[in-house]
């Protein structure tokens, strides 16, 4: 019985939405379509296999699905995400995929937060990948700083490689009071020219970069999948 109402309940709010703000209720229903959707072309097509763990948030297989077509259609050799979990086993299959086929070792810096994540991650990994691949993560703690950028204070991490990085995927824990990370713009005018990046949520982050980018993009996502800028 309680079952039932939870699903009344569901649907009601539902035919409200629809009635009250048609625009964002379609916009709703489109992202769950997507998500099933990119969820069997990850698990069916693609056969990522992962297992869940209970210290992740839900997988959310919109973002996943759409940082693996990215690996796999721009083959970056460099890849850096801040902020680890699924994707980097997501990133991680997508470069082995890449290096079968061009037969150039990739390289993932992945940069964490937490003590306690860093350890996790990295056996996560040990259960579902093999040595090869997980060879080629690096695993880097970092902890946040505040810098100035174009007279706004955006948080950056402090441990950063020093590398030419083709792809940037910003999933990290935002700064308690200042929430818009800096990482990816800030190193901007330092990357190759098909440097490319995608924000996971981070709606102020993202609203930040879509003004102050200085390169020509083609964005994309912001709603069914994360904020992405492909270079022109």
């Amino acid at each position: 019985m309680r079952l039932i109402n939870k699903i009344f309940v569901k649907i009601i709010s539902k035919i409200i939405l629809h009635i009250k703000s048609p625009i964002i209720a379609i916009k709703f229903d489109a992202r769950v379509i997507f998500f099933y959707y990119s969820k069997f072309m990850i698990k069916k097509i693609y056969n990522l296999n992962f297992t869940i763990e209970d210290n992740y948030i839900e997988p959310d297989y919109c973002d996943l699905y759409n940082i693996y077509k990215i690996v796999r259609k721009r083959k970056p050799k460099i890849c850096l995400e801040v902020g680890p979990g699924y994707s980097t086993y997501i990133i991680l299959k997508a470069l082995k995929k890449n290096y079968d086929e061009n037969g150039i070792k990739p390289k993932l810096y992945a940069l964490e937060q937490d003590n306690f994540y860093m350890d996790l991650h990295k056996k996560y990994l040990e259960n579902n990948l093999d040595k090869e691949i997980i060879s080629y993560v690096e695993f880097i703690f970092t902890e946040l700083k505040l810098v100035k950028y174009n007279d706004t204070t955006v948080s950056v991490c402090t441990n950063f490689p020093d590398a030419k990085i083709n792809f940037f995927y910003e999933d990290r824990t935002d700064h308690d009071e200042y929430k818009i990370a800096g990482d990816a713009i800030v190193i901007e005018n330092k990357m190759p020219d098909d440097y490319s990046i995608c924000v996971d949520g981070m709606l102020q982050t993202s609203d930040f970069y879509k003004k102050n980018l200085k390169r020509k993009y083609t964005y994309s996502g912001g709603f069914i999948f994360g904020s992405t800028w492909i270079p022109k």
